[in-house]
């Protein structure tokens, strides 16, 4: 009897500590945080992909340009320089219309992004695209393990070189 007791006790102190170990519920706004997190970390002023490191799963995969990129190929495509531009001086994403589904311990969000890149005095470009995320806990936080990229516009502003005539 005293055997089924110790059974019966150190069941439920293992099932308490398993339950201590899950991940803390996903709420809305936590994914939604995490969306505007990575777009922050992307951001041209203060890029680094130590930082985008932390903020997408060791398995990352997104889907943008018609291309499927994991972590290394997507920061190849981040830092990419075209020598027909100027370089990029200011990146700003607006984050709008969003739909969140979670799930035990994931996520999906759909959104709407509006994009603008400066490049240098003599480019804008205005982007905006219908994207989509998938979020899960890796390593205690809510991290982006897919992203689908699909752009709905393009616009691009010449603008003044600086040069007169």
């Amino acid at each position: 009897m005293r055997f089924f007791a110790v059974v019966i006790l150190s069941t439920h102190i293992f099932h308490a500590a398993s339950l201590s170990a899950e991940p803390a519920a996903i709420a809305p706004e936590h994914v939604v945080k995490a969306i505007q997190h990575f777009y922050q970390v992307l951001d041209i002023k203060q890029y680094n992909k130590d930082k985008l490191r932390q903020v997408v799963t060791d398995d990352f995969v997104v889907f943008e340009a018609a291309k499927k990129m994991d972590l290394d190929e997507f920061h190849a495509f981040l830092t990419h320089q075209d020598p027909n531009a100027e370089p990029l001086i200011d990146t700003t994403w607006q984050i709008t219309d969003h739909r969140v589904s979670i799930d035990h311990n994931s996520a999906h969000v759909s959104y709407l992004n509006r994009g603008t890149f400066q490049h240098g005095t003599s480019l804008r470009v205005t982007m905006q695209w219908m994207e989509s995320a998938f979020l899960t806990h890796q390593n205690g936080a809510l991290k982006i393990k897919f992203l689908n990229s699909n752009l709905m516009s393009k616009d691009i502003q010449k603008l003044s070189d600086g040069a007169s005539d």
